[in-house]
């Protein structure tokens, strides 16, 4: 039960793949990671706004959440839902705390491979590095403003509940600016990163499950 709902929260959080010509031209994982490793050395924070929009098939409304992120080479992360409910998810000197409706759930990283796998999942979504994951087949794309990697799982424990996931990188800053997470079922969720900043101090007391 823990283990899928878990995996759960994953696809919430960054929850037939498009024609290549409609991406850009095909380029190897190998150029990709090169290049970009080269254009962010020098960043060591960012924090950004953003917005979740959740499809689901048997809904006609998109369910949109908003909030805000913060993340530091020490890998160190808060993600921190603001409307329509308060949701917070903190990753910080190897614990995972998960809090809600006043009451925070902390997870040792270290001792359960489980919540150490998503905490890496979902890290490297928000740096980047996500597509040299080996638990991913990955097929990389350049456009003209963007390149575009689509991920599909194949290991057991995300393909239940994960079909692929497509990510957009901008080239003007090689950061991400959107996460699709297409699930089994049809339903995806797409979450745009907006109002991006780099390099800002942050206090230490933010990646602090509060």
């Amino acid at each position: 039960m823990i283990k899928r709902f878990v995996l759960g929260i994953f696809v919430l959080l960054i929850s037939g793949i498009a024609m290549a010509q409609q991406d850009g031209k095909p380029i190897t994982v190998e150029e990709l990671q090169k290049v970009m490793k080269e254009k962010t050395a020098g960043v060591n924070t960012i924090s950004c706004d953003f917005i979740q929009d959740k499809h689901m098939e048997y809904l006609e409304t998109i369910i949109t959440s908003k909030g805000k992120l913060f993340f530091d080479t020490k890998n160190r992360l808060r993600w921190e839902y603001k409307e329509p409910f308060e949701y917070l998810i903190t990753i910080n000197n190897g614990q995972f705390s998960i809090s809600t409706d006043g009451e925070t759930n902390n997870y040792d990283i270290e001792s359960n491979q489980m919540f150490s796998k998503i905490s890496e999942l979902i890290i490297s979504s928000v740096n980047g590095t996500i597509f040299t994951d080996t638990n991913f087949d990955v097929k990389a794309f350049e456009g003209e403003n963007q390149y575009v990697i689509y991920l599909e799982p194949n290991i057991a424990e995300l393909k239940e509940v994960l079909k692929k996931i497509k990510m957009q990188i901008a080239k003007k800053d090689f950061s991400v600016d959107k996460v699709t997470m297409y699930e089994m079922d049809d339903n995806y969720t797409e979450i745009s990163f907006i109002n991006k900043k780099f390099n800002e101090s942050f206090s230490n007391d933010i990646f602090t499950a509060k």
